[in-house]
């Protein structure tokens, strides 16, 4: 699909569907870290105001999943621990999830298990890949789907597009496309610049399905951007074993460039997928 098409239905839909706003504390967050030299106390003070958001911020980092070494038992401790910049990538990724969660109405049931499942895997792999960061590769994780519900919002028949014969062995954005002359992907970049998310994580968010192109850019060199994408389709694949689908058309076509990209054996990410299968049940 022509990419300008695309867009163009993109902003015709985003006009009858209901973007959640930014709430406050995120929005004064961001002007803090405006400032030549954020300070971590007024930080950590605007972070608190939220007791709802700071105990989720709290939760998240001492999961096992961030490899924390020792209990991280204030908002101030988590800012020294992790710097501002990661933090505050936390927090915005939170806090979209607790927004697009309250707007309720389309999405289906437990529909957030699956991207907290990813991010979380996603936070723990980072460590493996040089350049990947685990804020970074969490807030991913949580919201490289975040136009799905967005698109059931608006289109009844949209759950079901994936089941059609037509879409079996297809990428799932191009049948979304030729239907609806947009795709979840390219929602969810607009959401990601409505909310002023990280560039590189709505341009992620916008190629996640484009693993091929992504993975070659910089001749297929390791990049922070390959890198980032490859943890995600790591994490994937283990939410998907989680659940116990064996069937993951997107890995087996994928799997084994992200591997070999990223300097990971066969072997190796199977020994991790259990691992991280066997802490997702934990939790």
């Amino acid at each position: 699909m022509n990419d300008a098409l695309s867009f163009e239905a993109t902003n015709e839909i985003l006009g009858s569907v209901r973007i959640p706003s930014a709430p406050a504390v995120f929005m004064q967050l961001h002007e803090l870290m405006q400032s030549d030299e954020p300070d971590i106390d007024e930080v950590a003070a605007t972070i608190q105001n939220d007791v709802a958001l700071a105990a989720l911020v709290l939760k998240t980092v001492n999961s096992p999943f961030f490899g924390m070494r020792t209990e991280v038992r204030s908002i101030r401790q988590a800012t020294m621990l992790l710097g501002l910049l990661n933090i505050g990538n936390i927090v915005a990724g939170l806090a979209l999830r607790r927004a697009m969660e309250e707007q309720g109405g389309a999405a289906p049931d437990n529909y957030w298990d699956s991207p907290a499942n990813v991010g979380k895997v996603a936070a723990r792999l980072a460590a493996r890949v040089p350049g990947v960061v685990p804020d970074e590769a969490y807030m991913l994780g949580l919201f490289h789907h975040v136009g799905v519900p967005l698109m059931m919002q608006r289109f009844e028949d949209y759950p079901a597009l994936a089941h059609e014969v037509r879409c079996q062995g297809t990428q799932i954005t191009d049948c979304e496309d030729q239907r609806y002359r947009t795709n979840h992907a390219v929602i969810g970049y607009f959401v990601s610049r409505n909310w002023g998310l990280p560039g590189q994580i709505g341009e992620l968010i916008l190629n996640h399905h484009n693993v091929d192109e992504v993975l070659t850019r910089d001749g297929g060199r390791l990049n922070r951007e390959g890198g980032l994408l490859a943890v995600l389709k790591m994490a994937e694949h283990v939410d998907q074993r989680f659940w116990g689908r064996i069937d993951d058309p997107e890995w087996q076509q994928h799997g084994a460039d992200v591997l070999t990209y990223v300097g990971i054996s066969e072997t190796d990410f199977e020994d991790a997928v259990e691992d991280m299968v066997e802490l997702l049940s934990q939790h």
